[in-house]
This record gives structure tokens, sequence and C-alpha cells, in this order.
């Protein structure tokens, strides 16, 4: 039995990289899927943040319904930040909404640690070293004696730039042969994959582009990478539908915005004691190599060097004199009296105290004069669902305008900043998401053309009608008629019940799993 549906995460992927490579000829899968295929940009979340974007993207929801605002993310009720995981997403994915469907989920974001599923689930993104990461647990054995575990997890630039690439390049070749076999393997109805390749390569190359540099190609290397393991993967089952999705685009990081300062720069926040143990910044001074060492030999140090991490993320500031704070992705947070630990800010004040600080951040300007923030948008205005109490205040489009929300939280001279080094992985950011993503698709159910544009939140329900499956109703996404060949045939169902979200991590997962985070460049 070979897939009927397959469904290739290409995080990161724009059109704004891939059309000129496409012209050149540079990509001939993906040339193959548009030309007998659909094309269209495809709508992100917000945030347009790798493990939310695909939450939504495979439960047909936003993240006010699933409840996955990003991997790290402030602690409810807290003045700290806690990892997410698959525990506690709430909505129902897309290996949980089938009857009679052999599945094979393979590292796609927020689903570690892995579930059982009819088929089979490896969740390496976001799995810590060392961690059991497949179900059924033999499927990683077996995986483990005919590849490196390392080629097939994610992974980060801890030596050369140059053997990066060349990573990300072999780690592709291996994935596509690994995942056409374990396809075969446990008989899989529908696949859905994610690599996260070409958004490392972006992430970190992108400042080289149009230059005489040796990594001037790149990014460019990488992406003709994963068109060739696309290829493995359409060539060994020619029949099924394919969908090729991006969870966000890309472009150029123009700065840092450091909210904080512009914050107590302008009355709306005081900078206290910064929490956390001088051991904990000695030890995230370390190079990578010795910090694994550390790790292996005295792990409970680490964790605990961790936890004094998670404490202080949120900044130093003296909450109570402060009226709003940060969170991690562009999220901003009212110190509301009552929800807050510290609260000062009445819920009659905080309306009005909302808009003075989005018109405040909307006027921002970096040095040249070009503004900061695109748009800052309430939390009712994006999101809806039962997790919507887990959504910020005000969250603000930096993405849109080409900046980033520092990952540094102490105060700095300037309110906009160059891109620093991360400490987790010694080199700087040079590129960010952007909103719009990449849709392809082709196959015998797919309907050739062009679309103006889709939604990260119609690819859940459109692999349901491939899959004869019924479509949920409630969902913020639709099977979009002029994808199918026979859009008259997908078939609405009730509304999916609601998931268990049966709880956080222990202290010594969370602080495995959010060093990984860090090594790999998303915490700071």
């Amino acid at each position: 039995m070979a897939p009927r549906v397959i469904v290739l995460g290409w995080d990161s992927a724009t059109f704004d990289v891939v059309d000129p490579l496409l012209v050149a000829g540079r990509l001939p899968n993906l040339a193959g899927l548009i030309e007998r295929g659909r094309r269209a940009p495809l709508r992100s979340t917000w945030p347009p943040m790798t493990d939310c974007a695909w939450t939504s993207a495979f439960t047909g929801r936003n993240p006010g319904a699933h409840g996955i605002f990003g991997s790290w993310y402030r602690a409810p009720g807290a003045y700290a930040c806690r990892y997410f995981s698959a525990r506690d997403r709430r909505a129902a994915a897309l290996w949980e909404l089938t009857e009679g469907v052999r599945h094979l989920v393979w590292n796609v974001p927020m689903s570690f640690p892995p579930s059982k599923v009819d088929g089979a689930m490896v969740a390496g993104y976001g799995a810590p070293p060392g961690s059991r990461f497949c179900e059924p647990a033999s499927l990683q054995d077996e995986i483990a004696r005919r590849w490196s575990l390392d080629d097939l997890l994610d992974r980060a630039p801890h030596g050369s730039l140059v053997q990066f690439r060349d990573d990300l390049v072999r780690g592709l070749a291996t994935q596509a042969e690994a995942l056409v076999w374990a396809a075969k393997e446990t008989g899989a109805d529908c696949v859905a994959a994610v690599w996260p390749h070409v958004d490392r390569a972006q992430h970190f190359f992108w400042q080289f582009r149009d230059s005489d540099h040796e990594l001037a190609g790149a990014i460019d290397d990488v992406h003709e990478a994963m068109d060739r393991a696309t290829g493995a993967v359409i060539e060994a089952f020619p029949d099924a539908d394919v969908l090729v999705v991006s969870d966000h685009g890309a472009g150029p990081l123009l700065g840092d915005v450091n909210v904080g300062t512009w914050l107590s720069r302008n009355g709306y926040a005081t900078y206290g004691d910064a929490p956390g143990s001088r051991v904990a910044k000695a030890a995230w001074s370390l190079p990578p190599s010795i910090r694994k060492l550390g790790r292996r030999l005295a792990p409970g140090l680490a964790r605990k060097a961790m936890g004094a991490k998670l404490a202080g993320e949120l900044a130093p500031f003296d909450w109570d004199q402060t009226k709003a704070f940060f969170g991690v992705h562009s999220d901003l947070w009212l110190n509301l009296e009552g929800r807050e630990p510290n609260g000062i800010v009445k819920e009659s004040e905080a309306a009005a105290l909302l808009i003075e600080l989005a018109q405040g951040f909307l006027s921002i300007r970096d040095s040249e004069g070009r503004p900061v923030f695109a748009a800052a948008h309430r939390r009712g205005d994006v999101y809806s669902g039962d997790a919507i109490d887990l959504a910020p205040d005000l969250i603000l489009d930096s993405w849109s305008a080409g900046f980033r929300v520092a990952p540094t939280r102490a105060e700095t001279e300037e309110v906009v900043i160059p891109p620093a080094p991360l400490s987790g992985v010694d080199e700087p950011w040079s590129s960010d998401h952007r909103p719009l993503g990449i849709f392809v698709g082709a196959g015998p159910h797919i309907a050739a053309g062009r679309s103006d544009e889709l939604s990260l939140y119609d690819v859940c329900p459109l692999a349901l009608a491939l899959l004869d499956q019924e479509v949920p109703a409630g969902l913020d996404g639709v099977a979009r008629p002029e994808v199918l060949v026979e859009p008259t045939s997908v078939r609405v169902g009730a509304e999916a019940a609601q998931r268990d979200a049966s709880g956080a991590y222990s202290d010594a997962e969370a602080a495995a799993v959010a060093a990984h985070l860090k090594e790999l460049g998303y915490i700071e």
C-alpha cells in the first residue's frame, strides 16, 4: 500500500526565493508539481512562528483554539516563560481526525512527546538529545540502526557555517531516504512531514546573498537539496496527492527592537534586579561543545542553570512599577490587576492603555526612519476559541516590517539595535519570518491553476477532503473548492471534540527542551 496524501513542509519557504530558482531550472521537482497542479501564497497565522503555525496547519484552527502560541511562551499567570509541547495542544490534529487511515507523522513541530496514532509518529523536532521520540518506540531503534539520528533531528551551527551548510544538505538526503522507508514500512495512507532545513539556512545565510562570500549560494544549495528530497518522495509514490506547504515566509532581518527599553523610557515599565544566577550566565558563555559535555557529566547542574534561565526570561522588571511587559514572540501584556501576580493596571484603564501603547509602538522608527512595527493587533481581532485566555493583549507585527522583537531582555542604549550573536549558537540571524509562505499541490484530485491566496488553516481540511474523510464543522480553514477536482465531494461532519491538554512538562523536561531551543537560536 502506498500513501494517498503526502504533506511536505518546506519550513519558511517563500516565493521570493523559490521563484528565481524555478526560473533558473534549479527546482525541477517543485516546478513539475506547479506545472501539473496549483500554486498560491499561503497566509500564516499570528505569530508566524514555527510551532504555532504548524499546529494551525495540521489542526485547521487558530492559536486561540489550539492553545499553542509558540514553543517558548509566557507561563500562564506568571512572570516567567515555559516550554509548551504536544501535551498543551487542545485541538485535534489531522492524524486524530480520521477513521481507517494510517498516518506517518514525521518531525512535525509540537508533536513531541510522541503520542499513539494509527500508524507511526517520529517526533524528532524539538526533542532534546537522547530522548525517545518515536511511537512505537521500537521504530526509533530501527531507524537508528539504518541512519544517523543527527541527520534526522534539528541542528544548529555549532561548527563552521560551511560545515552547517553541508550538514543541512546531507541531512535532507538522509531525511528523504528514511521518510520513504518509514512510509512503506508503516503502510501509511497519509504522510505529514516537516523539514526545517530551509528555515535554518535562511536564518544564518541570508547575510551572504548577493555577495562574493563562499556561502553566497548556501540558501540556494539547501533549496536544491530540498527539491531533490521532495523528488525522491514523489518518485517513490507517484500516484499520491502531494501538498508542499510552508508555515511562513522569510526575508532580511533589518534589526532588533528592544521593547523593554522602549517601555522603560516611556514610563510603562521600570527595570529592577535581574533574576537568575551568575552560574547560569557563566554557563551560557561557554562554547557549545563544553556545554554539551557539561550536560552529560552533570545533568542536574545543567537543569538547574537552565531553570534559572527560565525564571528570568521576561526581563528584570520591578513588577510593582510596571504597567506593560513583553513576552517572546512579539506578545505584549498588560500587568493587569487581578490577572497578574503583582498587577497594577485596573481593568477600567486597560482599553485606553492598549490604544496608547499601540500608537506608541507604531511610531517607533529605526535610524533610517523605517517603522519597526507594521501593526498592533488586539487579541480579539486575530484569535478566537477556548484558549484565548493564553493570548497576549497585543500582538506586534514586526515581521511584515522586517524587524524582530529582541530576544535579549536587558536594557540597551538604543531601542532598535543590530541583531546580536545568540549565545546558544554564537552566530546572529540575518533573516526572520514573513507572514506569507508557499502552497504547491498536485495529484489526481487537485485542480490545476493558481489561487490568489490560501490560508494555512486550509491545509488540514484540504488533506481530510483528499483522504475522503469528513471535515469537522467549526474549523478556521476550509477545503477550498477551487483546489479540488471534485469540490462537491467534500463532506462536513460534526465539530471535533476538544483534545485533552494533559499538562506541562516537568521542570527537568522543560529545562532539557528549552536548552535545546536555546542552542538552535530560538531563545536568548
